[in-house]
């Protein structure tokens, strides 16, 4: 009798630890969940909705190949609703108790920055798209192991545009309009201005105006600018706020060009809704490309922002590939991820072990309008 105890007693043991194991230590068998936090409600609900929407495509694409190793993957989806408190909540529920292996996290650098602390205590890696790059690094330099972008930074993009601006668009006397509590904003600022500098155009002290998003009044705010008679003022925000800093250069009657980031792309034309041929904007996709001008045909309306579609697609495929090479097991992928090279939709994502984000040469294309209708004029790094 005591035998038979001594036996049903480790079995029971044996069944309590596997319990237990949930998803900790990558254990390779059962579905692998992937958990979206995105902004799907609240002013940046556009780009979340369709970095969501890519993420699903992804995953059905990935299911109807018989999953990942032949397992399923399957998708937990969280509401960040534009809020750090919001989201540094949701990241906690997806990694204690969905248990989710991996995260797609949002393009919102604001968002990022207050996760990614919370991010160290915990060994499920995060691959975002927001393009700061001090939301991978604490104030000393060290990066966060386990968060990562898919995207080229704040550094690429706003080189990149300054130096269309001056060397192909021949705009010399630049003013300077950005949100000085938006991490997005303010990272794109300093890339400019220097390059700007390196070119030999450097942006008067005068005609660099911050503000804060709680100021509404755009127009006063910018019109030292207007009237300085600047040819072009680069303004990197978001979508909702760049309509506005667009409604009223219109108003006050400005003539020259603006110069956005991202969010100058589409949805920014359909959702303001006039003439946007004095716009120019980066971005990540060549909509010329064959297939990806037939898969933003096929998408029509249901999604706002196709760059952040392709993004969130191409984010997911390339977590997919690397589960199917390492596992699940969170340092493994985290290793993986930081030197890993990826084809996709978006070009080739080559990741740097230095900075936790794409190299330099990873594909980026500046855009004008047609009115409404978008128009790519380089593509940088140029062959």
């Amino acid at each position: 009798m005591k035998k038979f105890l001594t036996i049903l007693m480790c079995v029971f043991m044996l069944f309590s630890v596997a319990a237990c194991d949930g998803n900790e230590g990558g254990k390779d068998d059962g579905p692998i969940i992937v958990g979206c936090l995105q902004d799907l409600t609240g002013p940046t609900s556009t780009l979340g909705k369709s970095v969501l929407k890519g993420v699903e495509d992804a995953i059905a694409d990935i299911n109807a190949k018989g999953g990942i190793n032949g397992r399923e993957v399957q998708l937990k989806t969280y509401d960040t609703a534009a809020d750090t408190t919001e989201a540094v909540n949701a990241y906690i529920n997806a990694v204690t108790v969905d248990k989710v292996h991996v995260i797609v996290g949002p393009p919102i650098a604001n968002i990022v920055n207050a996760l990614k602390a919370t991010t160290a205590d915990y060994t499920v890696p995060m691959i975002t798209l927001a393009v700061d790059p001090k939301c991978y690094a604490d104030e000393s330099g060290k990066l966060y192991e386990y968060l990562f972008c898919a995207q080229p930074s704040t550094v690429t993009q706003g080189s990149i545009m300054a130096t269309y601006a001056i060397k192909e668009a021949g705009l010399k006397n630049i003013g300077v309009f950005y949100t000085q509590d938006n991490s997005y904003s303010v990272g794109l600022v300093d890339p400019f201005l220097n390059t700007a500098a390196e070119l030999g155009h450097p942006v008067a002290e005068a005609n660099i105006i911050g503000y804060n998003s709680s100021e509404t009044d755009v127009k006063t705010l910018i019109q030292p600018l207007v009237d300085a008679g600047v040819d072009a003022i680069y303004c990197p925000n978001y979508t909702k706020p760049l309509i506005l800093i667009a409604q009223a250069l219109n108003d006050l009657g400005y003539k020259g060009k603006i110069i956005s980031g991202l969010d100058g792309a589409p949805a920014f034309n359909t959702q303001f809704g006039g003439d946007c041929s004095n716009l120019f904007f980066i971005n990540n996709i060549d909509v010329y490309e064959e297939k990806t001008a037939a898969m933003i045909a096929s998408l029509g309306d249901s999604v706002g922002a196709p760059n952040k579609y392709f993004l969130g697609y191409d984010s997911m495929q390339m977590l997919g590939e690397i589960i199917a090479k390492v596992g699940t097991d969170g340092a493994a992928v985290a290793k993986e991820l930081e030197s890993y090279s990826y084809t996709g939709l978006t070009g080739t994502i080559t990741m740097d072990p230095e900075t936790h984000m794409p190299i330099k040469s990873t594909p980026m294309f500046m855009y004008t309008y047609d009115y409404q209708t978008a128009v790519m004029l380089k593509k940088y790094p140029e062959e």
